[in-house]
């Protein structure tokens, strides 16, 4: 039989001992009858006892079975509705029972999983400690009102962090981030384990602003803490996170250092938004960093100033953008041996049409923080590889280098998109460089190298630019396929001044002609500079020396004024 139309009357269920009672009852009913031998209207009543008490009896059966699947439909109709927490009230002996008790196992599993996900989506994997969400969320609670007036934010970097990942590995920087992390709550005078989870019984975040002190880590190797007025003077707390940092960590045998550069931001007082709340703690923390490290700084009407200036510069930067007003110059680079122009460098340029000239140096760091490196990078990688197509076509195959920022270089489609790019202009891949530097090479390494045997495989070739600035492992360095490498100009500064300065240069160079890589220098300022570079053996060059960055209309002339020079040099 098909299943259209049935009713409740459909519904297998089997009454077991019920049944057996209704049967039970009808024979003694009859037997009742016979043996008493009744007649009339006795007889009558006898029948119809046994025709309405079995009756009577499935009324009943049926009414509680129709109350219990009604429980059972409230429960499911709830879990439609996203309430996960009412119970399933249905208790039977039958297979309405049966089924609610696998349903219940249902959404006990379902509530387990939805816990994980929530801490799986609101807690660092590192440390446990609440994440940037949850910052966000607290503080947007507090900018909300909830009877909380004041609050300090503290915006906590860790000094020299990046020195331990290169020198120790990631797992003894976990752990590092794992027993700051109980530094910082013990300088706090509270244990990890006694914090404010700001979460509910069901992973949700609370909706009420923080109560007690938050910790939470909010990206590599920097954490937020919260402290509600009630936690003590906000300036004596920081200078015991600070001084229980300077203590060495001692993780597997091995004493490390790191220290801590803290920003300090108050509610109200200094912002009321969270963004603002944390971009003015930010700012103070780079302040605390730039005048010396391991300091705390409180946020200050200069600095207000400053961060709305940089916002102001941040919304022209994305009007530039949006608008195409980014420009690029290019400066040329040299052979040593015979000063021929071998290669550009693309250099990002804006000019505001109220400032004026806009150096890299300002804008690029505001790109970096508001996340529109990935946008500003695509756009000077076109335009370069447009250039360089229109210089193939005026018959001048000059190779093009130019900067991938670590938000592009950990992308993944990042090949792919480079290589459209490449196809739409018809440039040949070997004509181009892409310049990482020394920290994105030393970052995360497996997928550092990963990156760069895709470029390699792809044909385009790769500089490790600002060599010289980071802390290497040379072991590893020597397993990364670049071409190319490009001395930092703090090595070039006083090569000419400081016998040890020269020394480190000629060892720097030596090793990277052993690795098989071409050496750049750049920076170069001076004659005698240059002279001790071309001595040590040096294979190309790049300075105000020998050329400024430029329009790309000058560059044609640059290089055949040194081709020309360079044939000059040969007749002689």
């Amino acid at each position: 039989m098909g299943s259209k139309g049935k009713g409740l009357n459909s519904i297998p269920v089997r009454f077991g001992l019920m049944g057996s009672m209704i049967g039970g009852l009808a024979i003694l009913g009859h037997l009742w009858v016979v043996e008493a031998g009744f007649g009339g209207w006795q007889i009558g009543l006898a029948i119809g006892l046994c025709i309405l008490l079995p009756a009577l009896i499935m009324v009943l059966a049926a009414g509680n079975l129709t109350s219990q699947i009604a429980a059972l439909h409230r429960s499911t109709e709830a879990l439609v509705a996203g309430d996960f927490n009412t119970p399933v009230d249905v208790d039977c002996a039958c297979e309405v029972g049966g089924l609610a008790d696998s349903f219940r196992k249902m959404v006990n599993r379902l509530n387990s999983n939805i816990v994980r996900m929530n801490v799986l989506a609101y807690s660092d994997g590192v440390t446990g400690l609440p994440n940037r969400a949850v910052v966000f969320h607290l503080l947007s609670r507090l900018s909300n009102g909830g009877g909380i007036n004041r609050a300090t934010v503290l915006f906590i970097d860790l000094d020299g962090f990046k020195r331990v990942n290169d020198m120790h590995g990631h797992e003894t920087g976990d752990e590092l981030l794992r027993r700051v992390s109980v530094r910082i709550a013990k300088a706090l005078g509270r244990r990890l384990d006694e914090l404010e989870t700001c979460m509910t019984p069901m992973g949700d975040l609370c909706d009420e602003p923080p109560r007690d002190t938050v910790i939470a880590r909010v990206s590599g190797d920097e954490f937020v803490v919260i402290l509600p007025q009630s936690s003590g003077n906000p300036e004596e707390l920081c200078c015991a996170i600070l001084e229980s940092l300077m203590e060495p960590f001692e993780i597997d045998s091995a004493k490390v250092h790191v220290g801590a550069s803290i920003g300090l931001a108050r509610f109200p007082e200094d912002a009321k938004s969270p963004e603002d709340l944390l971009n003015l703690a930010d700012l103070a923390m780079y302040e605390a960093k730039r005048t010396g490290r391991g300091r705390m700084v409180a946020v200050s009407a200069a600095l207000r100033a400053q961060w709305r200036d940089r916002r102001d510069v941040e919304g022209d930067l994305r009007r530039a953008m949006e608008c195409n007003e980014i420009t690029l110059a290019y400066q040329p680079r040299f052979s040593t041996t015979d000063l021929s122009c071998v290669a550009v460098e693309a250099l990002a340029r804006w000019t505001h049409p109220e400032r004026g000239s806009i150096s890299p140096e300002v804008f690029v760091p505001i790109a970096e923080q508001a996340g529109l490196m990935p946008l500003l990078g695509a756009a000077v990688f076109e335009k370069a590889i447009k250039q360089c197509s229109i210089w193939q076509r005026q018959g001048l195959s000059l190779s093009v280098s130019v900067n991938v920022s670590p938000a592009e270089f950990a992308d993944t489609n990042l090949v792919p998109r480079l290589l459209t790019i490449l196809k739409k202009y018809r440039v040949d891949p070997n004509l181009v460089e892409i310049e990482i530097t020394e920290t994105m090479a030393m970052g995360d390494f497996e997928s550092t190298q990963e990156q760069m045997i895709a470029l390699r495989s792809a044909g385009l070739k790769i500089a490790i630019d600002d060599f010289g600035t980071g802390y290497s492992n040379l072991s590893q360095l020597s397993r990364l396929p670049y071409t190319s490498m490009k001395l930092d100009r703090s090595l070039i500064l006083d090569i000419t001044s400081r016998d040890s300065s020269l020394d480190i240069f000629r060892a720097v160079t030596g090793m990277a002609k052993a690795l098989g890589h071409v050496t750049i220098a750049e920076g170069i300022e001076t004659q005698e500079q240059y002279d001790a570079l071309a001595e040590i053996g040096c294979d190309e060059v790049q300075g105000f020396l020998f050329a400024k960055p430029m329009h790309p209309d000058a560059i044609p002339a640059v290089v055949a004024r040194s081709r020309f020079d360079v044939a000059d040099l040969k007749k002689a």
